[in-house]
């Protein structure tokens, strides 16, 4: 099964891309309030905002023949905005107040793009096409403002498969072992049901792609616009899809395929892909709707019901156990670094008391070559904090039953009893030197309102460096 996570995975010196934990940290809203400002003039309303808006379709589609293209648009509020572009020039510089628009198409045979400001539209030709389907984008922009359309033409030669999506799902994985943003989608002819689970009778286009943008907390997983490109490197750059057998593939009826090549093409209200299986079949998948994921760790199942079996508090006193800390930099996207800790009893077998924090430190102290930049007094939080340092997201359980943040587990011979599972809300986690390694001071509650309270004393046996920021 794909992108199933299980504790070998937990265990595991180093995680690939898509055995990613979600960045969704805790569950509560940020009700921050701000001061009304009696000044309208620094409130702008949304009549005050430049704004560059597409009024044709985001998808146009060309015969092989090929032909003229037109794409319309509004320039809503010129006047609201007026910067200032710098000329160099022969004798110094000059200052224009015309800001000037801006086309980029990379394709050959997207040729004669111009833009007619006063029409509001931009015409193009496309070049006949005698090969196979093919697709491109033109991408217009006006100061800090743009949008893109996507080309498509047909070909002489045609798609074995053409496949349209009728739903798309999918999870946002944020940054660990990446330098984009992983974003894992899923185009399919049913309602997905997760990550790791495929309805009976589907056809499902998996796509593990990397973005230039993240997604915030408490915020719509949009999926960004752009094109990205099947990287059999796994380099994790924005633009590229993962092409490893587990995170980008087609699976169906009489189908299982990973690929082989192809791009896929994000806009405003579509997604278009053109793939080429491992087996040489050429696949071109559409899916024209909104192009926000339904994320699948949010809700999960952990924050509808409790989650902890327990019904009386727990106590824990661990002597000469073992830690694995994992550096994983700016993880959650929020300006802070995270240190990624788990701790067993008795590695040997993998057995005894079991614990996992994410350790969230200020920049300041954070860095893989500070390896004792966890050690700090930390508040595990439910409402997101206005300052991150030295916090824990509490517990959550994600429904691929992936552990999250902050729990209590024990293990019997490498296999979690989630009879004695418990995710930790609120209450503190104290890590401090010790003379045998590091002590952890536990005070928390599970979600039924046990108590959670003991101490963790044990080395750290292995470092890892998961940023690669």
């Amino acid at each position: 099964m794909k992108k199933l996570f299980t504790i070998l995975a937990l265990l595991a010196v180093t995680f690939t891309a898509c055995e990613t934990s979600d960045n969704n940290i805790g569950n509560g809203d940020n009700n921050q309030t701000e001061e009304p400002n009696d000044n309208p003039q620094d409130n702008p309303t949304e009549q005050d905002i430049l704004t560059l808006k597409l009024t044709s379709e985001s998808v146009m589609d060309f015969s092989d023949k090929g032909g003229e293209g037109k794409i319309t648009f509004e320039l809503i509020n010129k006047e609201a905005e007026v910067v200032s572009f710098t000329t160099e020039t022969g004798n110094g510089t000059r200052t224009e107040d015309t800001p000037a628009f801006k086309t980029t198409c990379t394709a050959e045979w997207i040729t004669d793009i111009k833009v007619d400001d006063e029409k509001c539209e931009v015409t193009f030709n496309v070049a006949a096409n005698e090969d196979s389907a093919r697709s491109t984008t033109i991408k217009v922009s006006y100061n800090t403002q743009s949008f893109i359309v996507m080309i498509q033409q047909e070909g002489l030669v045609k798609a074995d498969t053409i496949f349209t999506a009728t739903h798309l799902g999918g999870t946002y994985y944020g940054k660990l072992q990446t330098r984009g943003f992983d974003y894992f989608l899923i185009l399919s002819d049913m309602q997905p049901q997760g990550i790791t689970l495929i309805p009976n009778g589907a056809t499902e286009y998996r796509f593990d792609i990397y973005a230039a943008e993240g997604s915030a907390f408490n915020t719509t997983h949009r999926v960004p616009v752009g094109v990205y490109t099947i990287d059999h490197k796994r380099s994790g750059e924005p633009g590229t899809i993962d092409a490893y057998r587990d995170c980008s593939y087609v699976y169906g009826p009489n189908i299982d395929q990973p690929f082989l090549d192809g791009t896929l093409t994000v806009t405003e209200d579509s997604i278009i892909a053109d793939i080429t299986l491992i087996n040489g079949d050429r696949h071109q998948v559409e899916y024209h709707g909104s192009t926000i994921l339904e994320d699948y760790t949010d809700p999960t199942y952990a924050d509808i019901h409790p989650v902890s079996q327990h019904t009386s508090d727990i106590n824990f006193d661990v002597k000469d156990g073992y830690i694995s800390a994992y550096y994983r930099g700016d993880w959650f996207g929020i300006g802070y670094d995270n240190w990624f800790l788990h701790m067993i009893q008795t590695k040997q077998g993998f057995s005894g008391v079991y614990l996992l924090f994410d350790f969230i430190v200020p920049k300041s102290v954070g860095g893989y070559e500070n390896k004792e930049g966890f050690v700090g007094e930390y508040d595990i939080f439910s409402e997101h904090p206005e300052d991150y340092s030295y916090t824990i997201a509490e517990g959550r359980l994600r429904d691929d039953s992936q552990q999250l943040h902050a729990w209590y587990m024990e293990c019997i011979n490498g296999q979690i009893d989630m009879s004695k599972a418990a995710p930790l809300k609120g209450g503190t986690v104290k890590v401090e030197k010790s003379d045998n390694g590091y002590l952890l001071t536990i005070d928390s509650m599970d979600d039924n309102g046990n108590k959670i309270q003991g101490t963790f004393e044990g080395i750290v046996g292995d470092y890892d460096d998961q940023s690669h920021d």
